[in-house]
């Protein structure tokens, strides 16, 4: 019992940073394989669309029901406050949210913070700032990787399912959805009594330009990431929308 218990806690292995290294790597691998796995149900034409929304709806509960059992078990195991049930940083609140609107089906909702939440993913397990903090795979290093992962696997599959595809279109209510995580990370998170640096506004990411704030780099580059990869989701879509706005120009 004080095994479990100093599993869950992370009280287990040599502390340390082991990004990049072994435990690092097979825990990219597994999402990736979870990713394919997934992609592969996605596109099957063997399942019919009512099975695949079946798939997704489990996918959605898995990540709610986990949200809220890790909460709880740091409550009672770990003796944390409520306060630390709110999710302060960008992919914490992403992985709230977006199982939430997958399952109302809540359109402006993936225009806002899908893809946001994937690239953030993404970001998270090419870039793992404090996650593998042990040699050991302790509960709080198991609990980042399913948190993240939910943010890749549920945007993914109703892209390849054809049920959201971003586009520029979009743009303007994905930059909302980001705006929306600034107000988490700057002000609500603030309102918690939490003054770290969510947003990574003030961090060592690798996005410093000599004498510019990081948050006006990081910014800019989030804003462009975003508009390129909102371009290329569905180049159709997103060519057709311009070509649109140039009319209206011409029109003006």
């Amino acid at each position: 019992m004080d095994i479990f218990y100093r599993w869950l806690i992370g009280d287990m292995g040599t502390p340390g940073d082991y990004q990049y290294q072994a435990i690092h790597g097979y825990s990219v691998l597994a999402v990736v394989l979870a990713l394919v796995v997934v992609c592969i149900f996605a596109v099957s034409k063997k399942l019919t669309q009512q099975h695949k929304k079946g798939i997704l709806i489990g996918i959605c509960i898995f990540q709610i029901v986990f949200e809220v059992a890790w909460r709880l078990i740091y409550f009672f195991v770990k003796g944390d406050e409520l306060r630390w049930w709110w999710p302060m940083y960008p992919c914490n609140l992403g992985g709230v949210l977006i199982p939430i609107i997958a399952l109302c089906n809540w359109k402006t909702g993936k225009k806002m913070f899908y893809l946001f939440g994937f690239i953030g993913g993404v970001l998270t397990f090419a870039i793992p700032d404090g996650i593998f903090s042990s040699d050991v795979m302790v509960f709080p290093i198991v609990k980042s990787i399913l948190q993240h992962t939910g943010l890749l696997l549920i945007p993914a599959f109703e892209y390849l399912t054809g049920t959201f595809r971003p586009s520029l279109r979009h743009y303007g209510w994905a930059v909302g959805g980001m705006l929306v995580h600034v107000l988490n990370c700057e002000v609500v998170a603030r309102w918690f009594g939490f003054y770290d640096d969510y947003m990574f506004f003030r961090s060592d990411m690798p996005f410093v330009i000599p004498g510019v704030p990081q948050f006006i780099t990081l910014s800019v580059f989030g804003l462009l990431v975003v508009a390129l990869l909102s371009y290329l989701c569905d180049i159709k879509d997103s060519t057709r929308f311009l070509k649109n706005l140039k009319g209206e120009e011409k029109h003006e």
